[in-house]
């Protein structure tokens, strides 16, 4: 039955992403939008003392269409507000909380998440999901590579996989060589982890001379940070994901909203798009600099409002990841965002220029004679540089040219390319950081 929703007489299973059908999610999302609004009104210190000071009250919301009635909710609240437990953003008394996650700080003060048991039921239920919408079954072996503890990947594929009865090793991030031999030995179908280390055990098998035949792989779901098809297309190549009749599905969340299961890469896609569970978080579309709302089609940034969780509700909450909605084209009912551009705190601006390394890592990884790479700008010379580090076995002028034209074409900007060893760039078994910023 839907969390709530019992006298409305509407069930499915919450697991499944083809259970709802699409008649019904606007009075689901009605139902969950004016609980969410009497809640916070009740219990969020921060949410009802925002209320009070613009004069609204719980009554006053009664659609959709008064959402944008609120504020946004920026990062910085939560900074400021929200450490530790939760402060001023939890909505339920201390001893009800089961765990935490939070983010690593390292721009400042952590942001925190908390959760229910019920929060963590919902959660789990969402990652089945997305496993289920990714075309995982409960005869697969999940090698789940994101990392454990205060991150939220770790622990939310571990549920999702047990909630979609699938088997799970739970190896975490590292330990490079060691997982590629497991994932040959205990024939995993599922690889999971971010796409930086997805790629780094890829490159481990060649180096070990393990050959992706030998794997029984078919699905990879990548997520906690920002890929390009080509990159995507690496890692199906690279484990022989389509020989299977699988492949790469992205999966995309953040630890303010839940932790990864807001919305999961069906194989309809094609990496085009992520169906978003619009039954538990509304999706808007904002431009960056200012409040303006934007139609589907129109890309900005994406701002979620959570509709079911408990510990720490979040309206109109900010993600900084650029995005943009559109109607659903298949079978599954729930709208979809287009994979992550980008964030809005990572372009990079230089010489009146912006620069957004997604486009940039697109360019370069299209190449299929570059390894790995690296953006280098300099803005402490009285000339600025921009310059791009590239791993190849196959240097030449001709190369370097195309690999320069293809970035300007993106950036409007044409770097210097400098061919390096192969292999002497930096790998990573977490998110990656192929930027360098000096100023």
């Amino acid at each position: 039955m839907v969390q709530g929703l019992s006298f409305l007489s509407i069930a499915y299973d919450e697991t499944d992403p083809r259970s709802l059908h699409r008649q019904r999610l606007p009075e689901i999302q009605r139902y969950r939008f004016r609980e969410l609004i009497r809640r916070v009104w009740n219990s969020s210190p921060f949410y009802s003392k925002m209320m009070k000071k613009l004069g609204l009250a719980a009554d006053d919301f009664h659609d959709l269409s008064d959402l944008q009635r609120f504020p946004f909710t920026t990062k910085d609240d939560l900074r400021l507000n929200s450490y530790p437990y939760g402060g001023d953003f939890l909505s339920v008394p201390l001893r009800r909380i089961a765990w935490w996650h939070m983010t690593s700080g390292s721009t400042g003060v952590p942001t925190v998440g908390a959760y229910t048991r019920e929060d963590v039921r919902t959660w789990s239920r969402l990652m089945a999901r997305c496993l289920k919408t990714a075309g995982v079954t409960s005869s697969d072996i999940v090698a789940n590579g994101y990392g454990y503890g205060l991150f939220t990947g770790g622990m939310g594929f571990h549920l999702g996989c047990q909630y979609a009865g699938s088997r799970v090793i739970p190896w975490g991030s590292g330990r490079s060589e060691a997982l590629a031999r497991a994932l040959k030995d205990f024939k995993a179908t599922v690889f999971t982890g971010t796409p930086s280390f997805q790629l780094l055990v890829s490159e481990t098998l060649s180096r070990l001379g393990i050959s992706p035949d030998d794997l029984s792989l078919r699905l990879s779901i990548p997520g906690a940070e920002v890929m390009t098809a080509p990159m995507l297309d690496r890692i199906e190549s690279g484990f022989a994901l389509d020989k299977r009749g699988g492949g790469a599905r992205v999966i995309y969340g953040l630890t303010e909203a839940m932790g990864p299961g807001v919305a999961q890469e069906c194989p309809d896609d094609h990496h085009s798009g992520m169906h978003i569970w619009t039954d538990h978080f509304i999706a808007e579309i904002v431009k960056p600099d200012s409040d303006e709302v934007l139609g589907f089609g129109e890309e900005g940034e994406l701002v979620i409002t959570t509709l079911t969780k408990k510990a720490m509700p979040l309206i109109r909450y900010r993600t900084r990841d650029i995005t943009s909605l559109s109607e659903t084209e298949d079978e599954i009912p729930f709208p979809r965002i287009s994979l992550i551009k980008g964030r809005i705190d990572d372009v990079i601006f230089f010489k009146g220029a912006k620069i957004f390394p997604s486009a940039v890592h697109e360019a370069v990884l299209s190449f299929p004679e570059v390894g790995e790479f690296q953006i280098v700008i300099d803005k402490t010379r009285a000339f600025h540089s921009f310059k791009l580090k590239v791993e190849t076995k196959e240097p030449s002028e001709e190369l370097a040219s195309r690999i320069a034209s293809a970035v300007a074409s993106v950036s409007f900007v044409t770097p210097e390319v400098e061919f390096v060893p192969y292999g002497s760039l930096p790998r990573y078994e977490g998110k990656a950081r192929r930027e360098i910023v000096m100023e």
